[in-house]
């Protein structure tokens, strides 16, 4: 079983500005882009939640948002480079959670956490735990949704918004998509809808009674075939991972706890997965601690070369630091290793490599 969280930052841009200036959060905000032919010229970008409900709509021509807003909207230019900013410190925050992660864009991201959840309702929790996280250390408030594939999980996402989660596990699938609309699929656009609803395709399930050839002459082979794995549910595209420097594992405790006997087998369990991984030898390896209010802390060893089983004893000292040094107790710990040297493959022994 596979387990894709999918995250969605709330109307980013007008978010991100309601965060830096909280007197703005009760009013509409519309991020704009300017055009610079006249001082009014230009359109939106995006705008929140109240700004909607008036009737101001991402793509909307300046002149005739001004024109809605009046004296009620705030106006603000666009800041693509603070915003990417903002958004890198928040990916930050959710690729703790999993090493397997997709940045779809600047406000979301995939993340597969088959590895770190045994059951469908540790992964619901692990949706909820990343959404507190998010809101408790950016203010940032995020929609999820949880589920067996990406596309489902995106469609669950957009249906959250704003600021919720919803999650549809494998026995309740077949149902889902059978009452789906082929307009809420990821990649159907507008156009293509209305030329499916008008050769009778309204739902998902009406693609698998429609003739091959019609569907092909509208859709392609490519968007086809993509609407037929989701149909059939044989949709199961991976998560496509960023290229990374580091490689870790993070494991959810059975309870919040400062009992070794319970961190200690599990630990050394972050450290296989970790090093079972990595492409060679790591020069750096980091024991992190999610304490039981989210928090984050951690601990970091650095050395030439750290095979696996200095990496336990490692993980075992730094972790034993971290408890030394905070009373609060552990919800979740995670291992990541860093500085890989290539060139030891991490089944050989280093006295291969230098030649002893």
């Amino acid at each position: 079983m596979v387990f894709i969280i999918f995250i969605d930052f709330d109307y980013f841009y007008a978010q991100v500005e309601e965060i830096m200036d909280p007197a703005i959060k009760d009013k509409p905000v519309v991020v704009c882009v300017y055009s610079g032919r006249t001082e009014n010229s230009g359109a939106v970008a995006t705008s929140n939640y109240i700004a909607r409900s008036i009737g101001i709509k991402s793509g909307m021509p300046l002149p005739q948002a001004m024109k809605i807003g009046k004296d009620r909207a705030v106006f603000i230019p666009i800041r693509k480079d603070f915003y990417k900013e903002f958004s890198d410190k928040v990916m930050g925050t959710i690729s703790t959670y999993s090493d397997k992660m997709e940045i779809a864009s600047i406000d979301e991201a995939y993340l597969d956490v088959t590895d770190e959840c045994d059951t469908f309702q540790e992964a619901i929790s692990l949706g909820q735990e990343i959404k507190e996280k998010i809101y408790k250390d950016h203010k940032m408030k995020v929609s999820a949704g949880v589920s067996i594939n990406k596309v489902i999980a995106k469609i669950l996402g957009d249906m959250a918004k704003p600021d919720g989660l919803k999650y549809i596990g494998q026995s309740e699938v077949d149902e889902f998509l059978n009452n789906l609309e082929v307009k809420k699929i990821p990649g159907i656009g507008s156009i293509l809808s209305v030329k499916l609803k008008e050769s009778g395709i309204i739902y998902i399930k009406d693609i698998l009674k429609a003739d091959p050839k019609n569907m092909l002459s509208i859709l392609g082979n490519s968007k086809y075939n993509y609407l037929m794995e989701i149909a059939e549910n044989r949709y199961n595209k991976p998560v496509e991972e960023r290229v990374r420097k580091n490689f870790g594992r993070y494991m959810t405790l059975p309870e919040n706890t400062r009992d070794f006997s319970i961190i200690l087998p599990m630990l050394q369990k972050a450290v296989d997965s970790a090093y079972s991984k990595a492409p060679g030898i790591p020069g750096e390896i980091s024991a992190i601690g999610i304490m039981e209010d989210l928090d984050i802390v951690s601990r970091s060893y650095t050395s030439a070369s750290i095979n696996k089983d200095r990496a336990y004893e490692m993980a075992k000292e730094l972790m034993e630091k971290i408890l030394a040094t905070d009373e609060r107790k552990l919800r979740r710990i995670g291992i990541r290793i860093g500085k890989i040297n290539t060139r030891i493959n991490t089944n050989e022994s280093l006295d291969d490599f230098f030649g002893v």
